[in-house]
């Protein structure tokens, strides 16, 4: 039985209670833990995501007297798929995946007929441009947090991120950046996007104890640095946990594969499933039968009743949604071919490991905050 993300309370929400409070139009409700906060009206307001580090990890790899976990304030809800493109674009349009149409790591664009990953603009599994100009960007524009808050001109907006121009991808220049901005005297937003500890996570397992480390250095770095900011709220999550996996090359399976049109896409634990029409009324039969245990397939039909990806209107050229998908319930990763990189951990399923995520708040008082007349 598949239950979908809580998208009351989730990261899409607490992007939403980020526009309310400058007076730009939101998109869905409002996250109550956020709007208590930020109405405070501190001079900086600074997001941070730690991708991966979900509940489970959180828990795990630090001390409950630890900085993240003693200012851990409640727990949210990722996106389904509970991945990192779906998740950062969620949190950043402040829209579903339905809505934004990022609906994984590697999507299908049926305009070009390639599968691409969509943060780097290469065909699945390889490094090969999928083209002259970026398809997702293309195909499924999006206009982020940063540019609707930049548009009000009321607020000093930052946008520190290893995704994009003006690359930040470590914690310390995040740092140092974050520092910086709130040392000024403007009222001013900062949203910063880490790749840790998702990046040495996925290459060592989940419950590693180099992970245990590396966490325990972001968490008392970022207690520096908090402790250095004045009047400032500062709100930390994640777009998605982690779990450990165990790998299956879908192709050496001929009889499933062959009747597909063509490699699996979005994520590995949220798999797109293209179907030859000859198969499709035998096609979930075979698939139930060998991997029932592991996944839960739901027709397309069935992803659209259960609104999976997320309550809202489909975006116009959403693409990406095969025959059917498939979503792991245990321990499981699809993988197309032997070209497909291995994975000892990944995201993207509806564990509750994968879609758990804390919402940490640290307030720091200080100087006199400045007001702003809000829109209307």
């Amino acid at each position: 039985m598949i239950t979908t993300p809580d998208y009351n309370n989730c990261i899409v929400n607490f992007s939403n209670s980020i526009l309310k409070y400058y007076g730009v139009k939101e998109f869905h409700p409002t996250l109550d833990a956020i709007d208590r906060v930020i109405n405070k009206n501190y001079r900086n307001v600074v997001v941070i995501i730690l991708d991966g580090l979900g509940m489970d990890a959180l828990n795990h790899h630090l001390k409950p007297d630890d900085f993240l976990r003693k200012n851990l304030r409640t727990g949210i809800s990722s996106v389904f798929p509970s991945s990192t493109t779906p998740g950062l674009l969620s949190f950043e349009t402040s829209q579903m995946p339905i809505e934004h149409g990022w609906l994984g790591e590697s999507v299908f664009f049926r305009q070009e007929y390639k599968i691409v990953n969509c943060l780097d603009n290469t065909l699945k599994d390889s490094s090969e441009p999928a083209g002259f100009f970026y398809l997702a960007d293309y195909y499924l524009p999006t206009e982020k947090i940063d540019e609707k808050l930049s548009k009000i001109g009321r607020v000093q907006v930052n946008r520190i991120s290893p995704i994009g121009s003006n690359a930040f991808s470590k914690i310390d220049s995040i740092i140092s950046r974050v520092k910086r901005v709130c040392s000024s005297k403007w009222k001013t937003f900062t949203f910063a996007y880490c790749d840790e500890p998702f990046v040495t996570m996925r290459e060592k397992g989940v419950y590693h104890p180099d992970n245990t480390q590396l966490i325990k250095i972001l968490n008392d770095k970022l207690e520096v640095m908090c402790n250095s900011l004045t009047d400032t709220l500062v709100c930390i999550t994640a777009t998605h946990g982690i779990t450990d996996v165990d790998n299956i090359i879908l192709s050496h399976d001929k009889e499933i594969a062959d009747m597909l049109q063509f490699p699996i896409s979005l994520e590995s634990r949220a798999v797109s499933l293209y179907v030859k029409d000859e198969f499709k009324s035998v096609f979930r039969e075979k698939f139930e039968k060998k991997y029932g245990d592991d996944f839960d397939l739901l027709s397309k039909e069935e992803v659209e009743k259960k609104t999976i990806f997320g309550p809202g209107k489909p975006n116009q050229n959403l693409t990406g949604i095969g025959d059917f998908i498939a979503i792991a319930t245990g321990s499981k990763a699809f993988l197309w071919d032997d070209n497909s990189p291995a994975k000892i951990c990944t995201s993207g399923g509806l564990s509750d490991k994968e879609i758990s995520l804390p919402l940490i708040i640290l307030e720091k008082t200080g100087k006199e905050t400045l007001s702003f007349e809000r829109r209307k």
